[in-house]
C-alpha cells in the first residue's frame, strides 16, 4: 500500500528524528551540521517540510548512510532490513567491514 504524500513526510520526519536522537544530536546541532537552519528541521521531523535533494543527500551524510536508506526506513517501516540499516549508519567502518565478513560467512554455511 502507498502512502499519501502527507502520511509519508510524516514518517520521513518521524525517521529523521529517531536518527538524529541515535546519533545524540539536538535539532541545533545536526541544523548546524548541514547548514539547514532549525525551524526548517523543526518542521521536517514533524511532518511538515520536505527537504531538497541537496538537503537530503546532507542528512545522509550527517548520519552515514545511502539517500536510498532514508527512504527504505519510511517505505519499509516494519521491514527488517530497514532496521538493520538504521542501526548499522550508527557504526564505524571497521565495524561495518566485520559485519560484512559475518554476513558472507553464514552465505557460505548455507
Amino acid at each position: 500500500m502507498l502512502l499519501d504524500e502527507e502520511d509519508f513526510k510524516l514518517k520521513f520526519g518521524q525517521h529523521i528524528k529517531m536518527l538524529r536522537k541515535n546519533k545524540h544530536l539536538t535539532q541545533e546541532a545536526l541544523a548546524e551540521l548541514i547548514g539547514m537552519d532549525t525551524q526548517h528541521l523543526c518542521k521536517m521531523e514533524n511532518g511538515n517540510h520536505f527537504p531538497t535533494l541537496k538537503n537530503l543527500l546532507k542528512l545522509a551524510d550527517a548520519f552515514g548512510l545511502n539517500v536510498h536508506c532514508l527512504f527504505l526506513a519510511v517505505a519499509n517501516e516494519n521491514n527488517l532490513l530497514s532496521k538493520i540499516n538504521a542501526e548499522m549508519g550508527q557504526l564505524e567502518q571497521k565495524d561495518l567491514k566485520l559485519i560484512l565478513e559475518i554476513v558472507k560467512l553464514i552465505k557460505k554455511i548455507k
